[in-house]
């Protein structure tokens, strides 16, 4: 697993991150910090801004599943 801190700042909208399972109700102004190696996801109309550290590689994205969108 690769060791990367998220810091995501909301610029718009407002929705709910979960970290570790741990819900937060963001929005906009607010900031996120997720910590290296934490399960996280989001649920909402958000947009933001997401700065990690150290930078972002596609060798290292792990994507879990697609969530269908209510129509």
């Amino acid at each position: 697993m690769d060791c990367k801190m998220f810091n995501i700042i909301s610029i718009e909208g407002n929705g709910t991150w979960f970290i570790e399972d741990n819900p937060h109700e963001v929005c906009a102004g607010d900031v996120v910090i997720v910590p290296p190696n934490t399960r996280f996801y989001y649920k909402g109309s958000l947009k933001q801004i997401c700065i990690t550290s150290p930078a972002w590689e596609l060798e290292f994205e792990h994507h879990v599943r697609d969530i269908k969108l209510a129509e």
